[in-house]
C-alpha cells in the first residue's frame, strides 16, 4: 500500500511541474500569437547596390554578404563569421534594393537582425556551378565604405533597436575592390 501511495505521489508531483511549465511558457498570451514588434523598434539594416559597367558573362550568382569580424586571413571567411547572405541578385541588375528583413540563405528566417558591429559588407560574386562556401569561389566586386573613404571597408554598426539605412555599395566590374584572403 505504501509502494501505490508513493507512485501516485510522484504521478502528482510530475503532472504539477508539467502544468507550472505549461503555465510559465503560455505567459501572458495563451497560445495566440506573440504581438509583432514595433518597426521603429526593430534592429536590422538595408541598403542598395549599384552596378557599373557590363556583368561578366562568367558570373553565375552574387549576393550581399556581411561579416562580423575582419576578414584578415583565409581562415576569417567562414560560415561562423558569415552572419548574412542575401538571396541571389538578379544577374544583369543595374540597381538592387537589400534588407536584413527580407528572405536570406543567412539567416534563414526573415526578422530582427541582432543588434552588433560588423566589419565587412561586400558584395560577392560566384562562377562556380553550385552554391559553395569555399573561400576560393568568392570574388568581391562591391564593398561598403563609410563616406567615400575607400581605403578600408566600412564598418556597419547597429544599436539595439535601431534599423539603420543606407548601406550602400557600388559596384564596378571594371574597377574590382582589393580581394580579402583567400582569393586564388
Amino acid at each position: 500500500m505504501q509502494i501505490l501511495t508513493n507512485i501516485n505521489l510522484v504521478k502528482f508531483q510530475a503532472i504539477f511541474q508539467i502544468l507550472i511549465l505549461l503555465a510559465i511558457a503560455c505567459d501572458d498570451h495563451g497560445i495566440e500569437p506573440r504581438p509583432e514588434t514595433p518597426v521603429d523598434k526593430i534592429s536590422g539594416f538595408s541598403g542598395r547596390v549599384t552596378f557599373i559597367n557590363e556583368w561578366p558573362d562568367s558570373i553565375k550568382r552574387a549576393f550581399v554578404v556581411v561579416f562580423q569580424n575582419p576578414l584578415l586571413t583565409p581562415g576569417d571567411f567562414t560560415v561562423f563569421n558569415l552572419k548574412f547572405l542575401s538571396r541571389e541578385i538578379p544577374l544583369g541588375a543595374v540597381t538592387y534594393q537589400y534588407s536584413s528583413l527580407d528572405s536570406a540563405f543567412i539567416p534563414s528566417v526573415p526578422g530582427p537582425f541582432p543588434p552588433g558591429t560588423y566589419a565587412y559588407i561586400a558584395v560577392a560574386q560566384q562562377s562556380t556551378d553550385e552554391l559553395s562556401l569555399a573561400r576560393k569561389d568568392w570574388f568581391v566586386t562591391g564593398i561598403y565604405y563609410v563616406n567615400g573613404d575607400t581605403t578600408q571597408p566600412g564598418t556597419m554598426v547597429i544599436p539595439d533597436s535601431t534599423f539603420v539605412e543606407n548601406i550602400n555599395i557600388t559596384v564596378d566590374f571594371n574597377n574590382p575592390p582589393p580581394q580579402p584572403p583567400g582569393y586564388n
